[in-house]
C-alpha cells in the first residue's frame, strides 16, 4: 500500500457510509489514493461497514494509523486552531459554519447550501478560503450574487460500477412500485409524496412506496411538522418508528416499505425492485445524491423543478422529470433553515404527482424503456469524472501539485 506521494490533503469532516457528506469524502479520499496524489488525512475515526469494499476497509485502517495525532488531538475541544503539515485543509461547509480548527498551506471549502441569500457572517468566513467548491449552478448562482469569486462548480458524483441499469431478478408483484429517498425532513418534501401516494391509491390500490427516508440522527426532524399534509411526528428517525407513523398518516401497512440505514452499497438492490422514483425536494443544494443514483439505475425519476434538481432536469437526461412549482414555500418551514428570502425554493402540488403516476400506470413499458436508455446518460455524473473536475480546480488554482 505504498507509492503516494508525500503530499498530505486533510478532509475535515466524518467519512461514513451512511450519508451523503460521508460518501463524497470516502470518494475523495480514493481518489487521492488511486491517483497517488497525495495521503488523506482525517480528523475522526472513519466509520466502517460490513458492506464496504474490502480495499477501502484496508485503506481506511491505514489513512488513520497516518491521522492518529490529528484525530487525538481533535477530541479535545480546544479554540486553538492547530497548525498541521498538510499542503491542503478540505472543510465542509453548508448553512452555516463552525470555528476553524486545523490549518495548513491552503485551505479549500465544499459547500451545500439551502439558504437562497447568504449571511454576512458566512460570506466572510467563505472569503477566508483560496476556493471554494459548489454542488450546483443554483449554489454556484447564490454565492456569486452573495459577491464571492473563490467559488468553482463542480457536481458530486455517482458510483457507476454500482448504481447502473443492469437488470435484477423483481421480487415485489405490484401493478407500480415506488421508490422515495432522501432523510425525513420538510426540506425533502416527503410530506407532499404522502399526500399524493394516498391520493393515488384510489387508482391503483396495489402500489407500493419504498420510503427510504431514515434520519440516522434525527437531524432536522421535527421540522416535518410545519407540514399542512401530516400530523405529529414519528418517535424517531428509525424504520421502526418511521412505518407505523406513516399508517397513522393514512398509508396501509401493505402499502409502504420502510428500510432500515443501509451502506450506499446496498441502495442498487433496492433502488431496482421499483420501477420508478420521485423526490419532491423544496430545495436542494446539491444536485441531490440519491436522485442521480436512481437515474443511473434507470428509473424514470420525478423530481421537482427547482434549485440543484434543475441541473438534473436540463442535463439531457430524458427520464428525469420535472414538475413545475405552482407557489413559494411557506415561511413556517423555510424558517427552519434561515428563510428563502430571494424566493428560490419551490412547493410542489401532490395532485400533479398523483397525474404522473396515473401517466406511468398506462404506458409503464414506455417508461421502463425510456429509464434504460437514458441511464448511460448518467456515466458523466460518475464519482471519477467529479474527481477529475476537482483535482483539475484544485490544480489550476495550484493548491496543489501533481
Amino acid at each position: 500500500m505504498g507509492g503516494i506521494k508525500q503530499q498530505r490533503i486533510l478532509i475535515d469532516w466524518p467519512l461514513t457510509p451512511y450519508t451523503g457528506w460521508g460518501s463524497y469524502g470516502i470518494q475523495l479520499a480514493q481518489a487521492l489514493i488511486s491517483r497517488s496524489i497525495a495521503q488523506p488525512i482525517v480528523t475522526e475515526r472513519i466509520q466502517r461497514s460490513s458492506n464496504c469494499d474490502l480495499h477501502w476497509n484496508l485503506w481506511a485502517d491505514q489513512i488513520e494509523q497516518k491521522s492518529e495525532a490529528l484525530i487525538v488531538a481533535n477530541q479535545n475541544n480546544s479554540e486553538i486552531i492547530r497548525k498541521t503539515n498538510c499542503e491542503l485543509i478540505i472543510e465542509g461547509l453548508g448553512n452555516g459554519f463552525v470555528p476553524q480548527k486545523f490549518s495548513g498551506d491552503h485551505r479549500v471549502g465544499v459547500t451545500f447550501f439551502e439558504r437562497s441569500e447568504l449571511p454576512k457572517a458566512l460570506i466572510d468566513h467563505m472569503q477566508k478560503f483560496d476556493m471554494v467548491i459548489t454542488g450546483s449552478k443554483w449554489n454556484q448562482l447564490v454565492a456569486e450574487l452573495s459577491g464571492l469569486k473563490n467559488c468553482v462548480m463542480v457536481h458530486q458524483g455517482i458510483d457507476t460500477s454500482r448504481f447502473n441499469a443492469i437488470p435484477i431478478p423483481k421480487l415485489f408483484d405490484r401493478s407500480l412500485v415506488i421508490f422515495a429517498g432522501g432523510k425525513l425532513e420538510a426540506r425533502k418534501g416527503q410530506d407532499i409524496v404522502i399526500e399524493a401516494f394516498k391520493k393515488f391509491l384510489a387508482y391503483c390500490p396495489e402500489a407500493l412506496l419504498i420510503a427510504c427516508w431514515t434520519n440516522i440522527a434525527d437531524i432536522g426532524l421535527s421540522t416535518i411538522e410545519a407540514s399542512p399534509y401530516i400530523q405529529g411526528l414519528p418517535q424517531t428517525g428509525k424504520a421502526k418508528d418511521l412505518h407505523p407513523w406513516l399508517v397513522e398518516q393514512g398509508i396501509p401497512a401493505q402499502n409502504v416499505v420502510v428500510p432500515t440505514a443501509m451502506a450506499n452499497s446496498q441502495l442498487p438492490s433496492l433502488m431496482k425492485q421499483a420501477d420508478s422514483a420521485v423526490f419532491m425536494s423544496r430545495c436542494e443544494g446539491g444536485t441531490n445524491l440519491m436522485a442521480m443514483e436512481t437515474l443511473a439505475c434507470g428509473l424514470p425519476t420525478i423530481l421537482s423543478d427547482n434549485t440543484g434538481h434543475q441541473d438534473l432536469l436540463d442535463g439531457d437526461i430524458q427520464h428525469a422529470i420535472g414538475i413545475s412549482e405552482n407557489k413559494d414555500v411557506d415561511e413556517s418551514i423555510t424558517k427552519f433553515y434561515g428563510y428563502d428570502h430571494r424566493s428560490m425554493w419551490g412547493e410542489s402540488n401532490p395532485d400533479a404527482l398523483v397525474e404522473l403516476w396515473c401517466q406511468q400506470l398506462k404506458e409503464k413499458e414506455e417508461w421502463k424503456n425510456r429509464g434504460l436508455q437514458g441511464a448511460n446518460k448518467m456515466e458523466k455524473y460518475s464519482w471519477i469524472a467529479s474527481m477529475d473536475k476537482l483535482i483539475q480546480a484544485l490544480t489550476h488554482q495550484k493548491l496543489i501539485s501533481i
